[in-house]
Formats: structure tokens, sequence, C-alpha cells
């Protein structure tokens, strides 16, 4: 099995199971049960801890509430599916407007940014579903004669459209899919607590349009749009006045931020359990065997797949490099395998492809990251051949200097002999003004042979005083 297959059955598979059990667990359930805590505590003022406890437990097995997990779980299963078919390693930078367009209308990016849009919207229809009992759930009818029902159903949805659009954008054009893992990689815990923080709550809510002018503009679209639907089907616009309820436009604030924290929380965890760093075997016991596959689950096996797998098998290598004393059998493998005789043939085998490795794959990264930066390299003729050992240190040598060039430098040397003679001279021995006068000449000869026409003129015009005064 390569490499790439295994890492997916293996790792890849385990790590989304685990982060939809996390997502689950801290976005459906526990908001439930604050739900029902309020519901029993507040609403119905009991505070008898048996009958709390009973309430939760029958709220939590209950058949309808059992019902609703569905669609969050649903949704959630339907966004980690994106994530994990859209993530990448490397930035997209367009090159030109015309590529931008392209990529945004293409038919994969059009089909997955809805599938985002209608999970939003339906998440958005939960919370305020267990929020409020005024708004009921999607599944459920209207009454004949509620137009509040509609209207309050339709404006949580298009609000929570609303976000996904924004979250989708950001997510496949603004390389929101990005995956990079982080050098010193600390427990889930304290990344998930760091992701909790008020700063990124703020963060979420300016990034996934859950902002004060966002959400006005939104709102202000939103009755703009009804209200020309409304006059072209022959009804009247003061119908929708009703929405610019205080009330109606708490609870769609509420859910919008709600829905925004929690696309920000879920792309956190999303890329906390994919990142997290993992060992690889440097050697395995396929290696004796000599028919044995060559595409064996190995560090450097892994170095030479791609996506995710390359990336983490890059820190994982960077951390055996590392003095760290959880790495010592590790590091002590590596040397028994590499030195079984002792000859430094055996050390150079493995060390040269892991070095061309990385240097590959160091290079791949910085065009694809930033291809402005490289430099042009020309082709090389079809005689030479490039190097293959990057152990070998080559000291590129400095080009010839012309002829003509070192003869100017060394007259213009001589010219700086005599006019340091010069002026030694003069300050020494105080001579004559002729001698003071031979002095400015040399230097404006000099002066003149490396073209410095603006000294030249001040010396000329010094001159014409140095005669004068004789």
């Amino acid at each position: 099995m390569k490499p790439e297959e295994l890492f997916t059955s293996e790792v890849l598979l385990w790590r989304y199971v685990r982060a939809l059990a996390c997502l689950l667990l801290l976005q459906v359930i526990a908001p439930m049960a604050v739900c029902n805590l309020y519901h029993t505590i507040v609403a119905q003022g009991i505070l008898n801890p048996v009958i709390i406890i009973s309430n939760l437990v029958t709220s939590c097995i209950y058949p309808t509430k059992l019902l609703r997990l569905v669609v969050p779980a649903a949704c959630f299963i339907m966004l980690a599916r994106i994530h994990i078919k859209s993530y990448t390693v490397s930035a997209w930078v367009p090159l030109n407007r015309l590529e931008k367009w392209r990529r945004m209308l293409s038919p994969v990016v059009i089909f997955r940014s809805g599938l985002v849009m209608t999970s939003c919207a339906l998440l958005a229809n939960f919370y305020t579903s267990l929020a409020h009992p005024d708004f009921p759930f999607l599944l459920m009818p209207c009454m004949s004669g509620d137009i509040m029902c509609y209207k309050r159903k339709s404006v949580i949805i298009f609000m929570g459209a609303y976000v996904g659009y924004h979250y989708a954008y950001k997510y496949f054009m603004a390389n929101g899919n990005l995956v990079t893992p982080l050098p010193a990689h600390p427990r889930k815990l304290q990344l998930i607590k760091a992701s909790l923080s008020l700063r990124s709550m703020r963060e979420a809510c300016n990034s996934y349009g859950a902002s004060k002018l966002s959400f006005l503009f939104a709102i202000g679209f939103y009755m703009a749009l009804s209200i020309l639907i409304s006059l072209v089907n022959n009804g009247k616009w003061q119908d929708w006045v009703v929405i610019f309820d205080l009330p109606l436009m708490m609870m769609t604030l509420l859910a919008t931020v709600l829905l925004a924290i929690s696309l920000s929380l879920f792309s956190q965890l999303f890329h906390i359990f994919i990142t997290e760093p993992f060992e690889i075997p440097v050697a395995s016991a396929e290696d004796n065997n000599p028919d044995a596959d060559g595409d064996s689950w190995r560090l450097c096996n892994a170095l030479s797949s791609s996506g995710i797998l390359q990336v983490l098998a890059f820190w994982d290598l960077k951390s055996l490099a590392s003095s760290d004393p959880r790495n010592l059998s590790r590091r002590s493998q590596v040397f028994a395998i590499s030195q079984p005789g002792g000859h430094p043939r055996n050390w150079l085998g493995i060390v040269n492809p892991s070095l061309n490795l990385i240097r590959k794959f160091c290079e791949r990264l910085r065009r694809q990251n930033c291809p402005e930066s490289l430099p042009s390299v020309p082709p090389l003729p079809v005689e030479t051949t490039a190097l293959t050992d990057v152990n070998k240190n080559e000291v590129e040598k400095p080009p010839p200097v012309p002829l003509k060039e070192r003869v100017i430098s060394v007259r213009g040397f001589y010219f700086f002999l005599v006019y340091t003679a010069s002026c030694c001279s003069i300050t020494k021995f105080q001579l004559t003004s002729w001698t003071k006068l031979l002095m400015v000449v040399i230097q404006s000869c000099y002066n003149f042979y490396f073209e410095d026409f603006h000294l030249l003129k001040l010396i000329n015009h010094t001159c014409y005083r140095f005669v004068k005064e004789i």
C-alpha cells in the first residue's frame, strides 16, 4: 500500500472522526443542555437538583430532541467533507483578475459554496429554534394565518446563507483552506481555549459577515429584495414592514453571531486535528526483505509523497533533527541504520537522498507560495549537467577584471599618490602659490579622468582665484 493511501485510511480518517465528535460535543450537545437548564431553572423556577437532572436526561433521550440532532450532525458532516476535499498546503495567488473570476465561477467552487450556504442556513434555523419557542424548526409547518412564522424563517435562513457565503468566499478565494502545521504544537485543549477567546470571536464576526455594518447591509438588502418580489407579484410592500421588530432583530443578530463563531471554531478545530504531528518510522520491517515494495511506510517515502503527508513528514524530520531527549531512541535508530559497519559511505547513502528530498521540497514550496520572488534561472547547456550532491559546497569564483579597468585603477592610484604628496608638502613645508596651483591642476586632472564634472567646475573656479591672487 502506498504511503498516501495508508495515511488516509489509518491516520486521516480517525482524525476526521475525532474532529466531528469534538464538534458535535461542543456545538450541538452543549447548547442543547444549556438551553434545557435555562428553561428549567429560569423559565419554570425549579431548583430541585433531582428534577433538573431528570429533565436534562429526558430532553436528551426525547424523540423530538434526538430528531433535531440529525440536522446539525448532517450539516457538520457535510462541512467536514468539504474541508477534507478542499484543503491545500500551498497558498493560491491569482496572477490576474481573469484567473480569479475563473476560479470563482468554476463548477466545483460553486457547488461546494452552495453546500456551505445550505448547511449554514440549516444551522442558523436550528440555533434559533433552540433559543426561543416563537421560532419553529424548519421541518415544522407554520400555522395557517401566521404570517410572522414564515417571515421569521425566511429572515433566519437568509442570514444563515449570507454568513455561509462570506465563509465560502474566504475559504475558497482568500486561502482559508490553507493548512500549515505549527512549529511547536501545544496540547489540543490549549488551542481550543485560545480559539474561544474574545478577540478570536470578534475577528470571526468581522470576517464572516456578523459585524454591525454587514448585518445592517444584509437586512437592508433582504428588505429591498422582498419588497421588489412583493411588488412583482402584485402584493403590498407594507406587509414587510413588520420585519422591523425588536425581538426578531435581536434573535436574528444572535443567530448570526452564534453561527459565525461556530464556523470559526469549526475551521480551527479541523486545522488542529488535521495538523496534529505524528511520528513516522525511520525504518520498517520490510527493509530487510528484498521482495518488499519500495513504497513502504517510512520517513524517506513519506517525504517523497504529496499533500499534508509530505508537510507532516517534513515537520517530523525537523523534530527528529532537534536535540529533544524524547528523540534519542529514534536518533540512535538512524545512526544504527546508517552505519552498520562503521563506514561513512553508509551514512552518506542516507544523508544525500534525504537532503535532496528536502531541497526539492523547499524549492517546490517556494515556487508555489511566492513565484514572483524567485530569480529566473538560465537554461543549462546540453553538455553541462546540474550538481546532484548537495553536500558539495561549490564557491563561485568572481569574474576576471578586464585589462582596461585594471589600467584605469592603476593610473587613478598614481594620480592619488601625486595628490597626497602635494597636500603633505604644502601642509608641512608651506611652499609657494605655484605649488598650490600645481596641486589644484593635478586634482582637477584626476577628477576629470574619472568624470566628476561638478567637482571639476569647483576646482577650475579655485584655480582662477589662485591665478588672480598671484
